[in-house]
């Protein structure tokens, strides 16, 4: 499906991103995998290397650093020769209650979810155009950028804004040949969202049972959009945002119980 595809992944040491590169990789395309991390603190990602030693490559890069954005996106172009499909999915929703935000907070939050996925989408389209290429330009968002969750206030907020620049860039780009899509998961059971979910089966029933199809994704539930979104055959939708979250969006509120009259 991706054969010939030029791929960047970034946040793809694990979880999500790393699901998305080794799927682009499965389905036939070259792809870069980054992240803050040294290669030899991830495993995952060397044996995703190993199995595909001719079209996957890793380099380390804190996107939040001022410079770091092209400086990946040139070490990408060096040895995939370009960059047809680009994955902004690093990401983070570590932060205190709403109360004990501050300004640092805030920063760092919108600095790695928003401005990151700015800064390496403006050095791979500076790249192309002056290579006189278009490409797609994905995004990792959240059922969180319209369904709200206590304790994530900025995470929220950051999403919401990645669904904007999904479709902001859709109308930016297009004259340079650039489409955009994003896809939003519900729970997906990463590194990141285990929650105790795993430690606790009393807990992890419950928050199973909040959701329509009873169970909490996978990261593979997730990475085949990003992979059918970067083929050719999703090359005529552009600026949309995909839920795939096991149905919560569908759903008006958590469980509740269902009396006789209603019933009748």
């Amino acid at each position: 499906m991706l054969a010939g595809k030029r791929c960047l992944v970034t946040g793809s040491s694990q979880g999500i991103g790393l699901a998305v590169a080794a799927a682009f990789a499965r389905n036939g395309a070259s792809v870069v995998l980054t992240s803050e991390r040294p290669l030899d603190a991830c495993p995952d990602v060397a044996n995703l290397l190993a199995a595909h030693p001719d079209r996957t490559f890793y380099f380390p890069a804190n996107v939040t650093v001022d410079g770091s954005a092209e400086q990946l996106v040139g070490e990408t172009w060096g040895v995939l020769g370009g960059v047809d499909v680009l994955v902004n999915n690093v990401g983070t929703f570590r932060e205190p209650p709403f109360l004990h935000l501050d300004r640092d907070h805030f920063d760092a939050t919108f600095r790695l979810n928003v401005w990151s996925a700015i800064a390496v989408t403006q050095a791979v389209v500076r790249r192309a155009i002056a290579a006189g290429r278009g490409g797609r330009i994905l995004f990792s968002t959240s059922l969180n950028a319209t369904r709200s969750e206590p304790g994530h206030t900025l995470y929220d907020a950051s999403k919401g804004a990645i669904n904007a620049l999904t479709r902001q860039l859709a109308i930016e780009l297009a004259p340079h040949g650039f489409t955009t899509a994003a896809v939003a998961p519900g729970l997906v059971e990463t590194p990141l969202t285990d929650f105790g979910l795993k430690s606790s089966p009393a807990e992890r029933d419950q928050v199973i049972q909040q959701i329509p199809l009873r169970k909490i994704a996978s990261v593979d539930d997730v990475a085949g959009w990003f992979a059918f979104l970067a083929s050719d055959s999703a090359s005529y939708a552009t600026g949309i945002v995909i839920p795939v979250d096991g149905g919560l969006d569908a759903q008006q509120m958590s469980l509740r119980p269902v009396t006789e009259a209603e019933r009748k």
